[in-house]
């Protein structure tokens, strides 16, 4: 009997500590939420900064609308697509990949894949020049 009920309490305890941890990942503070979206914006009167790192008084005045609409309720693309809207998606600091901006998307795979077929080729030249 002693042992049954250290099971269910082991078990119980395992549940718990397994919930917490669940809760702990998926309730990110307001400041983290403010963080991550302003992450995604670039400064409009910074050369290079995101919202998140700049300190000018528009990078504060855009993290101060983050907070407002997020405590309104709006979801994360609801407040990017606002900023968006207003200033057009060059305030993304990552553009989506189309136009332009999609030959920059695939340029590291494009480079990484000619890359590997030189050094292929040239693997199989020596070899073929290694057995005659």
């Amino acid at each position: 009997m002693n042992r049954f009920f250290h099971k269910i309490i082991s078990g119980g305890l395992v549940l718990s500590l397994a919930l917490l941890i669940a809760f702990q990942v998926n309730a990110d503070t307001l400041e983290d939420q403010i963080a991550d979206i302003s992450g995604e914006l670039m400064c409009p009167v910074c050369e290079g900064q995101s919202v998140a790192e700049s300190n000018a008084q528009l990078a504060r005045d855009m993290r101060a609308i983050i907070k407002t609409k997020l405590l309104e309720g709006n979801t994360k693309e609801e407040i990017i697509d606002y900023f968006i809207s207003s200033y057009g998606e060059t305030i993304l600091a990552s553009p989506p990949p189309r136009g332009f901006s999609a030959i920059l998307w695939l340029l590291p795979v494009l480079s990484v894949l000619i890359g590997g077929a030189i050094i292929l080729r040239t693997v199989y030249s020596y070899r073929v020049e290694e057995k005659k």
